[in-house]
């Protein structure tokens, strides 16, 4: 058995995740319901079963916006399971997954056929969700100059401006939830037909 096969079996299912949330489990409820899945959405996951292995932790901003996303699909698609690992209690299945910088970030989806075989993964956010990050970031700095190191690395800002980029990325990040959504379900239908090639 592979290792990502294994964890799968020690999983946890959304509904015991969400029970150990211990930060923002009502917005991530709320992510939950709001995840719109499209008449389209079933022709691309709903022909072959499919799995995902979501590698996690609830304090991630990224995971409260895009696990949700996942979680709506296989609540409406039955071909679709997903489960769930903490990154903090499986980190060298976590270390296995990394940015082409070679950083590792979460969530990470991880995307298995009936078998448990893998078939690819996706990390943090879709690309074109990172592009459009990026750019708002930027704008942001370029309208905020009186905010003290607005042009510094995140971890070099002084706090109160590390404050007011959070709020304004919470609010934006927001607004991008739907476009963002079909941007993950886009993506990882990529992944999934892979799944119907090896079964045709």
């Amino acid at each position: 058995m592979t290792l990502v096969a294994e964890r799968w079996e020690q999983a946890m299912t959304p509904e015991e995740y969400i029970a150990s949330m211990q930060q923002y489990r009502e917005e991530f409820e709320a992510n939950i319901a709001r995840t719109r899945v499209m008449p389209g959405d079933w022709a691309a996951f709903g022909q072959e079963p499919l799995a995902i292995l979501v590698i996690t932790e609830d304090w991630c901003p990224d995971s409260v916006q895009f696990v949700p996303m996942v979680i709506a699909l296989a609540q409406r698609i039955p071909t679709i399971e997903v489960r769930i690992v903490r990154r903090s209690e499986h980190q060298d299945l976590a270390g296995r997954y990394r940015r082409p910088d070679g950083s590792q970030a979460i969530p990470t989806f991880v995307v298995l056929d009936a078998d448990l075989q893998e078939l690819g993964f996706l990390i943090e956010r879709p690309e074109r969700a990172q592009e459009e990050l990026q750019e708002a970031l930027a704008r942001f700095a370029r309208e905020h100059t009186e905010l003290e190191g607005i042009q510094r690395p995140w971890a070099e800002m002084p706090p109160d401006t590390r404050l007011a980029v959070r709020n304004f990325l919470k609010d934006w990040r927001d607004q991008q939830f739907d476009r963002w959504t079909r941007y993950l379900f886009e993506d990882l239908a990529e992944i999934a037909k892979s799944a119907r090639t090896r079964a045709s």
